[in-house]
């Protein structure tokens, strides 16, 4: 009865796909239809809240002991669960948004129905998936589950992961809107449609990160709330493709409907490979906290290879291999949007390729797993071939009305497909390769490919990304730059211009630009540093590679927010600050305190990295704190917050407190320095810096426990000896909580907060069991030694303080443009009846 859901729900979306204006016909049908998408999931929620265990997933992650909450919770323990989520909120925001948007124009019914129809078919391939992975199937005999993960076990996963996959849900509801540009035509007013997505699900993605930050900080026993961890650097991406996306109207000039529809593009690739990383715990495996595992795996260096190996990783390999060929499909609308673009035509029937997940995952159902594994591969070396390549066969001749360098464009072997192939052999990794043919394509298909230095630049920075990671050689980097750099070096010399480049007006156009090709540069970095750390996580290089990233941020939010002083004051102020960053750096670089002395290489240490952007983010709290009191004042017609640009300032104010307290508990701590884990004897202060520790007791229970059978902790008086007495600041009681069903335990991390930030306490759980078995045979008071992790975290409040802001001006600056689409329609209606 239950499975029914599955095939009901899976109806209900072929026929919203058939009639993706059934609200039109009948709002109840409709509504109903809605209703029935999320069926699936409610069911199994239902049958966790019950614990029935005659279904092998409740069997599996249930339990009778579990509080009702964390029942709740386990519905999304494995991979059936959020993927039925994620079907209701697609279902959500696709009846929230079921009439065609409004703006400056009104979407067509056209493109209307066929981002509604993308919505759909997106939600009938998860149903189809589920069907394959099936969350209903009975528990077979002799089964007995391991229980709901530990670290899921607290009320932030109760809300984290629901919210994330909401964000994940905005993202392909933005890849709708551009796809329905793209097949339809219908790029009139796209901006506006995608910006009004854009507001919420960057708001929904800043929360949901944020709240994952916060388990980790709470929970993880990393003794922080980042640790680039690949899991979060791949929901990290997302969350940068949404912010380059909300810059794109504020950059100087207009941007393309083509900019608008890739960019849109981009987020829904990106939400994609977020899942991808999540839910291939075969790849990447230094992920600490990817739940989702998979046996398969390892052997390959590469995480495309990897993803290959887990074609025959059962039921599981369905999912991830749909995640994949959506991903390149996506890269395909791409490709062939910059072709259209040149050739100033249709391409007929190119909307069919979008059936191919859906029909894949339909032969997965009916005639077997098996089948579904030579899919992927069709896919991955037919992709360019029949966006690019047939177009090249059966189009021959581009007629470029050429005004300047382009690419060479012969019949049969064209540069779009001779130099990915060369790349290929010089680089046998797939996502690099596909990554270059994303970035070349708009150069190639361009009259004058030395206007595209956009993508040139992004090219140039997968090049030393590459280069910095240790995916590609240095050798082979300059020749992908070489490619990117090629228009520009044999560009004829242009005629100099009479006025001097460094004037206001420029100075400012560069901070604006700052905006979108900073965000997009870094998501370049990022994304290339994370597909190289499949076995390692590369922190090293995410914060070094990311400081001039984030100084460069520092320095044009300075310059925008000083648009109307002396620009050579400017200039003279940002150049002073950069050049006092770069001393300290050099020369002083251990005076920032923390473990800024230690070093990540022979020539470099962790406070010499923080040197390069922590000046220049110090003192761009001034003048943001500035900019908001001066929209404040600004007279107008609409109140101060109804402003997008006040709200925008509160999230770049919000913003900048995050980044410096960053860089005080992440950057300037290192988490695998032995130093920090402090032996401490009973009833003696031991003193670590300005610090006095005081292990008064040790602490065992099996009572009052929300979960867990069972508790040890030590309980520790903090003492500050800075000024040489000791005086009480706190009593903090780390411990270890363990699981019998499991045999494992849990870090109960304990936070001892002061105006100058936290202090983290971690109880080393390497002693736990040699603890419990003294205990036993000698009881509590035999014990005279524990280990405790102890993190001086300052400036830790300014994390959470500026997380809080971004969004509470996140949100306001949603309210404002819901508040001006509504004056927008108020302002057509007027029109209309007036006419």
């Amino acid at each position: 009865m239950w499975e029914a859901t599955l095939y009901i729900a899976s109806i209900a979306a072929v026929v919203l796909m058939v009639k993706p204006g059934l609200h039109e016909i009948s709002k109840p049908a409709g509504l109903a239809a809605h209703m029935l998408l999320a069926l699936p999931f409610f069911a199994l929620v239902s049958r966790f809240l019950v614990n029935d265990t005659s279904l092998q997933y409740v069997a599996a992650f249930g339990g009778e002991a579990l509080p009702m909450k964390y029942r709740f919770a386990a519905t999304w323990a494995a991979r059936e669960g959020p993927i039925l989520m994620w079907v209701v909120w697609m279902a959500l925001l696709a009846w929230i948004w079921r009439r065609p948007m409004v703006g400056k124009s009104v979407e067509s019914i056209a493109a209307r129905d066929f981002r509604q129809r993308v919505m759909y078919g997106f939600s009938l391939t998860l149903l189809l998936i589920a069907a394959v992975l099936n969350p209903f199937k009975k528990t077979p005999d002799f089964f007995f589950g391991s229980g709901l993960n530990e670290l899921l076990q607290t009320d932030l996963m109760i809300i984290h992961p629901p919210i994330i996959f909401l964000a994940y849900s905005f993202c392909i509801f933005i890849t709708a809107i551009s796809l329905s540009g793209i097949f339809t035509s219908g790029v009139a007013g796209i901006d506006e449609r995608i910006l009004s997505l854009v507001r919420p699900g960057l708001l929904v993605t800043t929360i949901g990160i944020g709240l994952g930050g916060l388990w980790a900080y709470l929970i993880l026993d990393w003794g922080g709330y980042w640790a680039w961890d690949p899991v979060e650097t791949g929901s990290f991406l997302p969350w940068l493709a949404l912010v380059g996306l909300s810059h794109m109207r504020t950059r100087p000039g207009k941007v393309s409907d083509k900019g608008w529809i890739g960019a849109g593009l981009v987020v829904g690739a990106l939400a994609l490979f977020a899942t991808l990383v999540t839910r291939a715990g075969g790849v990447w495996a230094s992920s600490v906290h990817t739940f989702v595992t998979s046996e398969t795996g390892s052997a390959p260096d590469d995480a495309f290879s990897r993803m290959m190996l887990l074609k025959s990783d059962g039921m599981a390999g369905v999912e991830i291999m749909t995640y994949l060929m959506f991903i390149l499909l996506l890269i395909g609308a791409w490709l062939m949007l910059n072709r259209q673009s040149h050739h100033g035509r249709e391409t007929p029937n190119s909307a069919l390729v979008l059936l191919i997940p859906t029909v894949g995952s339909a032969c997965a159902i009916f005639l077997g797993a098996d089948l579904y594994h030579w899919i992927p591969d069709l896919v991955i070396f037919g992709l360019v071939l029949s966006f690019v390549g047939l177009d090249k066969i059966s189009n021959p001749r581009i007629d470029r009305q050429t005004n300047g360098w382009s690419f060479y464009s012969g019949r049969f072997l064209p540069s779009i497909i001779i130099l990915p192939l060369a790349i290929y052999v010089l680089i046998p990794k797939a996502f690099f390769v596909l990554l270059f043919i994303i970035f070349l394509t708009p150069m190639y298909y361009s009259n004058n490919a030395t206007n595209e230095w956009i993508w040139a630049s992004m090219g140039i920075m997968l090049a030393l990304a590459g280069a910095w990671s240790g995916m590609i050689g240095v050798i082979i980097a300059a020749v992908v730059i070489l490619v990117f750099l090629a228009p520009f070096l044999v560009e004829e010399d242009q005629p100099k211009s009479t006025t001097g480049w460094l004037t206001r007006r420029r100075l400012n156009q560069t901070a604006l630009w700052c905006s979108v090709m900073l965000v997009s540069l870094y998501l370049v970095l990022t994304l290339v540093i994370l597909l190289e750390s499949i076995d390692t996580v590369n922190f090293d290089a995410h914060e070094l590679y990311g400081a001039p990233f984030l100084l460069g941020f520092a320095a044009a939010m300075l310059t925008y927010t000083r648009r109307k002083s002396n620009y050579k004051s400017t200039l003279y102020a940002i150049g002073g600050i950069v050049l006092f960053s770069l001393f300290m750096a050099l020369f002083y670089s251990d005076t920032l305190g923390g473990d800024s002395s230690t070093a990540l290489s022979e020539y470099i240490d962790r406070g010499l990295i923080a040197w390069i952007s922590f000046p220049m983010l110090l003192i761009l709290i001034g003048p943001l704190a500035f900019e908001i009191k001066q929209q404040i004042s600004h007279s107008g017609k609409q109140r101060f917050w109804l402003r997008i640009p006040f709200n925008a300032h509160i999230v770049h104010l919000g913003l900048a407190l995050l980044l410096i307290g960053h860089i005080t508990t992440t950057v300037l701590v290192d988490r695998g320095d032995a130093s920090h884990r402090i032996t401490l004897v009973k009833d003696e202060i031991i003193i670590d810096g300005d610090y006095g520790y005081e292990f008064t007791e040790l602490m065992a229970t099996e009572d009052d426990l929300d979960v867990g059978d069972g508790f040890v902790g030590a309980k520790i008086t903090v003492y500050d000896y800075s000024e040489g007495d000791f005086e009480e600041i706190g009593v903090v009681e780390p411990g270890m909580l363990r699981f019998d069903r499991t045999g494992t335990a849990r870090s109960e991390v304990d936070v001892l907060s002061r105006w100058s930030g936290d202090m983290v306490f971690i109880f080393d759980g390497t002693q736990a069991q040699g603890l419990m078995q003294q205990t036993s045979s000698s009881g509590l008071e035999s014990v005279n030694l524990v280990r405790v992790t102890i993190y001086d975290l300052p400036g830790s409040h300014l994390v959470w303080i500026g997380w809080s802001l971004m969004m509470l001006g996140m949100l306001g600056v949603t309210y404002s443009g819901i508040h001006k689409t509504k004056q927008q329609v108020a302002k057509n209606q007027k029109l209309s009846e007036a006419e």
